[in-house]
C-alpha cells in the first residue's frame, strides 16, 4: 500500500479476520461494536482495547483486540456473524 493509497475502511468482522491490514482505527473499531468513538476512547483508557498511540494517531492492531473480543476465530466467537461469513 503506497502513501497514496486510501485503506477501505473494516466494517464487517469477516473483514477484519481477513485483511492484510495490521492496525484498525478508533472508527472502524467503534463501527464494529456498534459504539460511540468516544466509547471506544475510554476503552483504551482503561485497557480494555489494546492500542498505540503515533503522535495524535490511536492505531489498534488488529490481531490482539480481535483476540480480545474473541474474534480471532468465526467458529468460536460469540459475536453476532456477519452476512458475510454466516
Amino acid at each position: 500500500m503506497s502513501n497514496h493509497t486510501i485503506a477501505t475502511p473494516i466494517t464487517t468482522w469477516a473483514a477484519a479476520r481477513t485483511t492484510d491490514r495490521e492496525v484498525l482505527n478508533r472508527a472502524e473499531v467503534a463501527a464494529l461494536l456498534s459504539l460511540d468513538p468516544r466509547t471506544i476512547d475510554h476503552a483504551i483508557a482503561d485497557g480494555t482495547i489494546p492500542a498505540v498511540h503515533v503522535g495524535r494517531r490511536v492505531l489498534i492492531p488488529r490481531r490482539p483486540f480481535l483476540h480480545a473480543f474473541g474474534a480471532d476465530d468465526p467458529t468460536t466467537t460469540g459475536l453476532p456473524r456477519d452476512e458475510e461469513s454466516a
